[in-house]
């Protein structure tokens, strides 16, 4: 089962391109087409990222870092991110994820245990983590109390099954 953590992407450049196309295509219904080129070239030229979308980028980034690092081995493939590309053809991430696996170890409850771990220590190796991350430490945490279920019922049968081995008859009479 693959389910991703990551940070939640920001919206605002989001809208103010949105807000230029809306420019555009209202240019378009009365103007001609010569006058709506030269505008959005115009516009396009003058299109700049913000400091906010560039800030945006680095956290972005870093915070997907942050969890890849701690996941290792439990990463089930690499960061995906969201841009936000400009005219100009730049691109700048606005959001991201990692997908997970949150399998139990078949067989190896110690195993799923330490996996469990690694992950809710991934969700939280950022500072301020996504509430996609905290439903990714809930479920690892899941996993890991079902794990530790499985061990001590594994743990109780290997203790009964030691006892009733240690039982023997003497003269007739279970010792």
């Amino acid at each position: 089962m693959g389910i991703s953590i990551g940070s939640v992407g920001r919206v605002e450049p989001l809208e103010a391109l949105e807000r230029v196309r809306r420019v555009e295509y209202r240019l378009q219904d009365g103007q001609k087409n010569s006058e709506i080129h030269s505008f959005s070239e115009h516009l396009h030229a003058s299109v700049a990222p913000s400091d906010e979308l560039i800030a945006a980028n680095v956290e972005v980034k870093a915070h997907e870092r942050a969890h890849m690092a701690a996941l290792g081995a439990y990463a089930a493939g690499p960061i995906n991110y969201n841009y936000i590309t400009l005219p100009d053809g730049s691109k700048y991430a606005v959001g991201g994820s990692i997908k997970v696996d949150l399998t139990p170890v078949p067989g190896d409850p110690e195993a799923t245990i330490r996996k469990a771990r690694a992950i809710i220590n991934a969700a939280g190796a950022v500072s301020s983590p996504s509430p996609a991350d905290m439903r990714v430490a809930a479920q690892a945490y899941q996993m890991e109390m079902q794990a530790q279920r499985e061990l001590e019922a594994s743990r109780e049968k290997d203790e009964g099954e030691a006892d009733g081995s240690a039982r023997s008859l003497k003269g007739g009479v279970l010792v």
